[in-house]
């Protein structure tokens, strides 16, 4: 699917898009709501400053894609998404929930991330310099080889082979 066809779909009320092939296409600065890209095929695809609220988009594929200053507001999920070398520079997320994603090698400098949910998710060799992680659950991410300079993480956590540990009297919601 092209740009094209996906934004007129989207313009006459379709918001299923769940499983298509989106990979490489130019979506910069579209604004999308309500929509379902449920294991859709995003690789690649440029959604630089696009502004997106309520996506489903669990086991979608967002391979090398281009998220930077990207809005991702309420009601986001990205369960078991990937996101392995994706850019996500300076991009805004408002409690989504990416339990399980795969965010091997992810550019998240800069990102704002409050309150995600990031059980489980993989982070290995992410760059994660600056990103603010205040009121997210990392527990059980997978952090070998990322880079947390100056990190904004509220809680106490301990690194144990690679994976985040929170401390017992440390409170996650």
């Amino acid at each position: 699917m092209n740009r094209e066809e996906l934004i007129k779909r989207y313009a006459a009320g379709e918001r299923d898009f769940s499983g298509v092939d989106l990979s490489g296409i130019d979506l910069k600065n579209v604004e999308l709501s309500n929509i379902n890209l449920t294991g859709a095929n995003l690789t690649g695809v440029n959604l630089t400053g696009a502004i997106l609220a309520d996506v489903e988009a669990d086991n979608a594929n967002f391979t090398n894609a281009n998220l930077s200053k990207t809005s991702f507001g309420y009601g986001c999920y990205f369960r078991n998404a990937i996101f392995e070398r994706a850019n996500l520079r300076q991009a805004h997320f408002s409690e989504p929930d990416l339990s399980g994603a795969n965010l091997k090698g992810a550019n998240l400098e800069d990102a704002f991330l409050l309150g995600s949910g990031l059980i489980n998710a993989n982070l290995e060799g992410a760059n994660l310099e600056r990103t603010n992680l205040v009121e997210s659950n990392l527990e059980g991410a997978y952090v070998e080889g990322s880079s947390i300079y100056e990190a904004y993480i509220e809680d106490e956590f301990d690194i144990i082979d690679g994976i985040i540990q929170i401390q017992k009297d440390a409170s996650w919601w």
